[in-house]
């Protein structure tokens, strides 16, 4: 998304979790059982995810910035990027406050702070 301004950047972090969350509620090719918790933006290209693999089972986070992951496709469509976003630790960060009742139990899966 080369020359965009802030707020281009954020419409399209917005996107991104727009669409993700659809995939999780409506794609079952994609979505084998997954269950999303919440999503936001931390920045205009930095996302945050909560799901869970599976019915019951722990809360994962993903963090994903669209800058890099703009630069791996061709296609760096907000839907085209949300459709291949796969790219647990607990880490000491606050990017799940106030998305769910345990922050600090999240697991983040290949997230580095």
């Amino acid at each position: 998304m080369p020359s965009v301004t802030p707020g281009e950047r954020r419409a399209s972090t917005d996107a991104f979790l727009v669409h993700l969350q659809h995939l999780f509620a409506n794609d079952t090719d994609w979505n084998d059982g997954m269950q999303w918790v919440a999503g936001r933006a931390l920045t205009d290209d930095v996302a945050v995810v909560l799901y869970r693999d599976r019915p019951g089972g722990p809360v994962l986070g993903r963090r994903y910035d669209l800058a890099v992951e703009r630069a791996l496709f061709t296609d760096d469509s907000a839907e085209a990027i949300a459709g291949e976003a796969w790219t647990g630790e607990l880490l000491p960060v606050d990017w799940a406050d106030g998305l769910c009742d345990a922050p600090r139990s999240v697991h983040w899966i290949g997230a580095a702070p």
